[in-house]
C-alpha cells in the first residue's frame, strides 16, 4: 500500500462521523478491515467490532471532475447463506436470513407387529429461509424459518406396508420364499421452525416446535421372489395432514448437531397404524 493511501484511509475513516455530535469514529476490536485504492477511487470497510459480528461501517472517497467526494455509511446487516456461505445485505440490526440442511435419521416407534430400521430410515430436511433476529441481551435470538422436508420409515422382519381398496394401511407379511429389500412409508412436508437461540464463542443451542404441513406421502416395497424383481408403490395413503416436532440443535466449534421428537401419529389412525419417531443428525 502506498504511504499516502493510508493517511488517507485514515482521514476518511476520521471524518466518516462529522454528521454526529463527535468527529471521531472508534471501533474498537474489529474483525476484519478493509482498504481498497484503485486510480481515483480509496474506500474503508470496517467489519464486525467486540461481539457484534452484524456491525459494518464503509467510507469512500472519490475523485468526481477534479472535486472529491465523499460518502460513509455505518449500520448492521443481514446475512443470506447456505451452510455458512453467503452474501451479505444491509437490512434491520442484527436479522440474518440463513439457509441449513439437515441429514438424520429416522428412529420411528410403534406396536407390533411394526419393526422399522432406525440407521436405513432417514430424514433429509432443506431449511429454506430461516429469520434470525438478535435481541437486546448479546448472544440470545429467536427465528421463524420455512423449508422442506423429506422423511421415510424402513420395516423389517420380512413385513410390507399395503394399501387395501378402502384406503387402509396395513402391515403384513412378505411372500413366503421373497427376498427382501424394503419396504417404507415416505412423507413430504412444507416446514415451519420457531426457535430461541444462544450463541458465544462457537458454542450453541436452540429450542422451539416446527409445525409440518404434510402434503404427500406414498409407500414403496422391493422385493425378489423365484429371482424377479417385485414392486409395489401406493399414493394417497393418508398421511396426517398437519404435524408438530419438537426441535433441539447444538452447536460446537467443529460440529453442529441437531434432534427431533414428533409426538404426533405419522398417518391418520382412521386408516392406518400409530407411528411415532425421533430424528437425529447433523447439519450445515
Amino acid at each position: 500500500m502506498k504511504p499516502y493511501t493510508l493517511l488517507i484511509a485514515l482521514a476518511v475513516t476520521l471524518g466518516a462521523h462529522a454528521t454526529n455530535t463527535q468527529d471521531t469514529l472508534v471501533v474498537n476490536h474489529p474483525q476484519k478491515v478493509v482498504v481498497i485504492d484503485q486510480d481515483s477511487l480509496l474506500k474503508v470497510q470496517i467489519v464486525g467490532r467486540d461481539n457484534d459480528s452484524t456491525y459494518r461501517y464503509e467510507s469512500m472517497l472519490q475523485a468526481v471532475d477534479s472535486n472529491y467526494v465523499s460518502t460513509a455509511t455505518i449500520g448492521n446487516d443481514w446475512s443470506f447463506s447456505i451452510g455458512g456461505f453467503g452474501k451479505k445485505r444491509h437490512l434491520n440490526r442484527g436479522t440474518q436470513i440463513i439457509s441449513n440442511l439437515f441429514v438424520g435419521f429416522n428412529a420411528p416407534s410403534a406396536s407390533a407387529p411394526l419393526s422399522f430400521k432406525p440407521f436405513e430410515s432417514w430424514e433429509l430436511w432443506w431449511l429454506i429461509a430461516d429469520f434470525n433476529h438478535a435481541l437486546w441481551h448479546k448472544g440470545h435470538e429467536v427465528s421463524v424459518g420455512i423449508g422442506v422436508d423429506w422423511r421415510n420409515y424402513r420395516i423389517g422382519d420380512r413385513r410390507q406396508f399395503v394399501k387395501a381398496d378402502d384406503g387402509t394401511v396395513s402391515v403384513e407379511p412378505l411372500p413366503e420364499g421373497s427376498d427382501p429389500q424394503f419396504s417404507r412409508v415416505k412423507v413430504f412436508s412444507l416446514t415451519f421452525p420457531v426457535r430461541y437461540h444462544y450463541y458465544k464463542k462457537g458454542w450453541g443451542f436452540s429450542v422451539g416446535p416446527v409445525f409440518n404441513l404434510n402434503t404427500h406421502a406414498t409407500i414403496k416395497t422391493r422385493y425378489k421372489l423365484n429371482g424377479e424383481k417385485q414392486k409395489a408403490t401406493y399414493k394417497h395413503i393418508h398421511q396426517s395432514p398437519f404435524t408438530i416436532d419438537l426441535m433441539g440443535t447444538f452447536v460446537t466449534p467443529l460440529m453442529k448437531f441437531y434432534a427431533k421428537y414428533s409426538p404426533c401419529n405419522v398417518l391418520d389412525t382412521t386408516y392406518g397404524p400409530k407411528i411415532h419417531s425421533v430424528s437425529f443428525g447433523v447439519f450445515l
